[in-house]
């Protein structure tokens, strides 16, 4: 077991270095400056003193703190997740009015023939979880004529399946549905910058029913700006927090790590050289730190692929259901970048006292975003967390039913259309040809 540390913790080791390096050095240019005053720069200017301390050899003190900027940083991207969520759902509405302001080509096929397609489209998929997938993404563009009650009871049955599961994945889709449903946003607001606070509220205070070409243009504008300014922080964030993770890579692993000594000069250059320009509030990067770039190529992915290859099954939790080094190490590894480190009561089997818990929390919180939404954005809400939810159909007949009566019981021309053309691009971006 000790020898099977030693490779990860080697492997692991070699992979964070160049990879936290080569990052850092991408990052730099945008690397908020101290004193700016906004969650990036608290998450920034504390990520290099304790990227300080690490080069200091003080491994013990990083992993005192470094868990809890890590957490931050995930309640910061949630944040952000929120409000992308709601510019999606504001997006989704006004894409359902815009023909009635914006001339666009007419749709040349009919409800039945499109409906014959979808269905087509679906069962073309061997894969059945790619038959899933596309259901999904068919129900998420479906327009939804659903009361209060009949959508809560649809959510409810789609969550009983999660029953027996891991209580992680029944934490993970009521993450999805809140974030979806904008209940997250009643947290988040206010604390991502006064511009996207501006622009949600010129969205909320939208009339659809007597929405002219002006404000329709507007709000289009709004919802681009707003989207382009949480993509930027989403990045910014995410870029961040591969840093995070390969620090706390190294603090786990640097005790037990062979380090090839050679290989891992320039990367220690390279950190240093920028924590210096950084707390000298100079962006500019000198020439012998740029040209050390070259001997960081290809190392990263050298020890990744190594590390793809270990097997690092054993030994992941502790006595107590809490991840061990090795697992912590694995989880940090992995591609899912905001993972979480606390294990303890996700291994537990969900019941279904669990489901109806969770689901009574869910439809409280809803009730209030319902009644405080007009209906075109009702409407995108429920197909938005209908789309996440696992399917719900049993039967072919039940898919094709839904489809059907979707679109028969939508009377607003503007959003059929829109719906229908949605439907046909999906298709189309997958290459199935139209019957």
């Amino acid at each position: 077991m000790a020898n099977n540390w030693k490779k990860q913790a080697s492997v692991a080791y070699g992979c964070a270095l160049p990879r936290m390096a080569l990052n850092l050095y991408l990052y730099f240019e945008s690397f908020p400056l101290p004193g700016e005053e906004n969650e990036e720069e608290k998450h920034g200017k504390r990520y290099m003193e304790l990227l300080g301390l690490f080069l200091e050899e003080k491994q013990e003190e990083v992993l005192q703190a470094i868990d809890d900027l890590r957490s931050q940083m995930r309640e910061h991207m949630q944040r952000i997740m929120a409000y992308a969520d709601a510019f999606q759902i504001y997006e989704y509405a006004l894409n359902r009015v815009e023909r009635r302001f914006v001339k666009l080509p007419a749709i040349d096929v009919g409800e039945e023939e499109l409906v014959g397609n979808l269905m087509r489209y679906i069962s073309s998929a061997k894969d059945a979880a790619i038959q899933n997938q596309r259901i999904q993404q068919i129900v998420g563009q479906l327009s939804v004529r659903l009361t209060r009650q009949k959508y809560f009871g649809m959510v409810h049955d789609a969550l009983t399946s999660y029953v027996g599961a891991d209580m992680a994945a029944l934490e993970d889709i009521m993450l999805l549905l809140r974030s979806g449903g904008m209940t997250e946003l009643f947290s988040a607001r206010g604390k991502l910058g006064g511009r996207i606070d501006e622009m949600l509220s010129g969205l909320e205070g939208l009339t659809f029913k007597e929405l002219d070409k002006d404000g329709f243009m507007k709000a289009r504008d709004q919802i681009s700006e707003g989207s382009e300014l949480l993509d930027n922080l989403s990045q910014h964030s995410m870029c961040l927090q591969e840093m995070v993770n390969d620090l706390y890579i190294l603090c786990l692993t640097e005790k037990d790590a062979v380090k090839a000594a050679g290989e891992q000069e320039p990367a220690w250059k390279l950190l240093r050289g920028l924590l210096h320009l950084y707390k000298e509030k100079n962006r500019e990067i000198p020439s012998d730190l740029f040209e050390l770039l070259p001997r960081l190529e290809g190392i990263q992915e050298e020890y990744n692929e190594k590390y793809q290859r270990l097997d690092v099954s054993q030994d992941m939790t502790g006595e107590e259901g809490t991840l061990t080094s090795s697992g912590m190490v694995d989880r940090l590894m992995s591609t899912s970048t905001f993972a979480s480190l606390d294990v303890t009561g996700r291994k537990k089997e969900v019941s279904l006292e669990d489901v109806e818990a969770a689901a009574d929390r869910f439809f409280a919180d809803m009730g209030l975003v319902f009644s405080s939404c007009q209906k075109p954005v009702a409407r995108a809400i429920m197909s938005a967390t209908l789309s996440y939810l696992p399917v719900f159909f049993n039967l072919p007949e039940e898919i094709r039913d839904y489809i059907k009566n979707s679109l028969g019981s939508c009377s607003d021309w503007a959003e059929k259309e829109a719906c229908m053309d949605l439907l046909l691009q999906l298709m189309e971006s997958d290459g199935y040809d139209l019957v």
